[in-house]
Parts: C-alpha cells; structure tokens; sequence
C-alpha cells in the first residue's frame, strides 16, 4: 500500500487532527513560546534551588565583652546562629568586634557590617542602617530571652531545667504526607496557570482556523469532501493532542524541580494531583475547544471573534478564579462542576482533603458533561459555519435547521 493509499484509509477526522498537528509543530510563534514557558519553569526552580542550598551570612558589630546580665554580645550572636540552624535555616552570624558602641555604628553605616547588637538598659538594640532583617531579628531576641532567663535564673539560684519541666511541646502530624497552604496555593496556581495557557494557546486558534476557512469559503469545498463533524473532531482532538503533550511535558519538568527541592518529599502527593490534573484537563480542554470553535463559526470575519468569544472567555477565567480563591465547603462543591473541577479536584488532591472515591466521581460528572456540551457545541458549529450572511449571535445559531 502506497502512501497515498494509506491516507485515504484513514478516517477524516484523522487526516485533519494529523495536519492540524502538523501545522502547529512547524510553526515557530508555537515553538518559541512553548521554549519560553519551559525555560521559565525551569529557570523558577533552579532559582529556588540555588536559593536553598545559599548560606545567607550576616555581620554583626559588637562591643567586646559588654552585655547585660552577664550575657555578651559574642555568646549573643552565637546563639542566635544556632536557633537559626536548629530551625532550619542556612544562616552564618559573624561577629565584628567594636571599641565602642558609635564604633559599632560607624561600623554599620560604612557598611563594614550589616547590623549592630548594642546592650541598652532592659535587654538589647539590633541596629541597621536602612532595615533590620526581620529574621535576624527574631533569632537574636530568642536567643537573648534564653540566655538572659538562663544568667538570671543562675544568679537567683533557681534551676531553671527543673522550673521549666513539663513545658516542652512536640509536634505531631495526623497527616504527615499533607502540605503547608503555602506550597498547597502555590501548585494550585500553577495548575490554574496550566489551564488558562493552553485554553487560549490552543483553543484561540481553532476560533481564527474556522472563522479564516468560512471566510475564505474554503470550508465549503471541505464540507463537500468530509462531514462538518468529523472537520470539527478533528480540529479540536488535534489540538486537545497537543495541549495535553505540552501540559504533560511542563508537569514533568516541574516534578524534576520539585524532586531536587526542600519540598522533595511531598513528591508523590503532587505528582498524584498532577496525574489527576492531566485526565481532568482533558474533559475541560475538550469543552473549551469545542466552544471556540463555535465562537469562530459564528462570527463572518476575524474582528469579530473578540466578541463572539467571550463567554469562552468567562469560563476560563471563571475556572481561574473560582479555583485561586475558593476554599472549605465552596472548593469541594466546586470540585465536582464539570470544568471547574479541572483545577479544583487536583487542588484537594494536593491537600489531602478529598477522599480516594471523589476524583473518580468528579471525572465521570466531568466526562458526562464534556460530551453533552460536545455534542451541543458540535450542533452549533455545523449549523453556522456554512452561514455567511454575517454574524450570528447564539440564540440565532440555536434557531438555525440541519
């Protein structure tokens, strides 16, 4: 069988989703952007990265063994180090000692060092020359209120190891898998921007496809060879094929950047949510793509797509705001209407607030959905891409005969 042969046994919906493949991976504006949102992905984590394994050092003045309560300012500086590092944190305190407290000053405002750690009377004063870094600030005081406590508790002849037994307060997780809302807000963005991107890097094409082949009444030789159906199967399943090979590849360049991170070990749960995300995209890709296509076969010349495709519009940026800003009861309502469910399920997922048989509901509401919205969709646009009398509004397109 010859090629031609074998083009010709294949379905028609088929030969148009392979051009409108085609078609796309040979287009450079599509290429390049694609790099570009790959290279800032990856670019986000190498910079979190990089800023996680940073070891910010900071330089302390101090007066050489001053202190109050028999506290100095080198053991001060000391300690607050070792908060810091016990916390967590990749910090480095030096100390830079002064003759005096201007000295200390002079220090700072030279720039010789970044803060100054001066006894006053009551306790102690960090001193900056514009800020004073919120998180030195906080090590310091822990560590000034811990050896001061220790110094008095000494001097007064208290043991203090024995007046503060029972206090100790350990951390216990139910969920130990679970997240923090930040990490938790944060990939749910990212599943939001996912969404929105591809909805409008996929799905406004297909509008300017239809709307340029019923203008140029190309569509009307097409129709005369394919079924408008299968013309309509084939744009949107073309794109929806690439769209999910794009989200694919950013969710898998995302989960490498995430495994080489201090939040590596939430790897599972998010690649979990980011399967999800990929089989509910997929419903919601399609119900978007069939209503551009309808917002292109509506409108008689390309101007007009701007406002034949608002209500496309709204829904997508409906899903974006629905999915960033809902929370409790309204996020696991939202999760199971059809497309919003897009963001909103995976988003759940990733908190470990949805129960293992909820995505599976949600999916097959979404599905259900996807097909009857196809199907309507799919009335409309073969009924109005032929009409070219001009542009049609969407009660008129439901009015119009097979």
């Amino acid at each position: 069988m010859n090629a031609a042969e074998a083009t010709s046994s294949r379905p028609a919906w088929q030969i148009v989703a392979l051009r409108e493949i085609a078609v796309k991976v040979r287009d450079k504006n599509f290429l390049i952007s694609m790099a570009v949102i790959l290279l800032i992905t990856a670019a986000s984590f190498g910079f979190s990265i990089w800023m996680t394994g940073k070891t910010q050092t900071t330089s302390v003045a101090v007066v050489s063994e001053q202190g109050t309560a028999g506290v100095t300012g080198k053991s001060l500086v000391g300690a607050a180090e070792k908060t810091a590092k016990d916390g967590g944190s990749k910090v480095e305190y030096a100390t830079l000692d002064a003759s005096s407290a201007a000295d200390a000053r002079e220090a700072v405002k030279s720039g010789r060092a970044d803060l100054a750690l001066l006894p006053v009377e009551g306790g102690w004063k960090l001193v900056g020359d514009t800020d004073v870094d919120s998180n030195v600030q906080r090590h310091v005081t822990n560590a000034a209120a811990q050896q001061t406590l220790t110094a008095n508790a000494k001097a007064q002849g208290i043991d203090l190891a024995k007046l503060s037994s029972g206090a100790a307060v350990t951390p216990e997780k139910l969920n130990p898998d679970s997240m923090d809302g930040g990490m938790a807000k944060g990939i749910t963005l990212a599943f939001v921007m996912v969404f929105y991107l591809a909805a409008f890097i996929f799905g406004m094409p297909i509008a300017q496809s239809v709307v340029e082949e019923k203008q140029s009444r190309i569509v009307e030789i097409l129709a005369s060879a394919i079924p408008l159906k299968q013309l309509l199967a084939g744009k949107v399943i073309g794109n929806a094929v690439l769209a999910m090979l794009q989200v694919v590849l950013f969710v898998s360049v995302a989960l490498i950047g995430l495994s080489q991170t201090q939040w590596g070990t939430f790897i599972g749960t998010v690649a979990s949510a980011s399967g999800w995300f990929i089989v509910f995209f997929v419903a919601g890709f399609f119900v978007v793509a069939c209503m551009f296509a309808v917002a292109g076969a509506i409108s008689s010349r390309s101007e007009d797509i701007q406002t034949t495709s608002q209500p496309v519009i709204m829904l997508v940026v409906a899903v974006m705001m629905l999915g960033l800003m809902l929370t409790g009861t309204a996020l696991k309502i939202a999760s199971f209407v059809p497309v919003v469910s897009t963001v909103a399920m995976p988003s759940r997922i990733v908190t470990g607030d949805a129960a293992w048989w909820e995505p599976i509901v949600a999916l097959v509401l979404a599905a259900m959905a996807a097909v009857v919205i196809t199907r309507v969709a799919t009335r409309l646009y073969t009924r109005s891409v032929m009409q070219t009398g001009g542009r049609l509004s969407y009660k008129e397109a439901f009015k119009l005969q097979a």
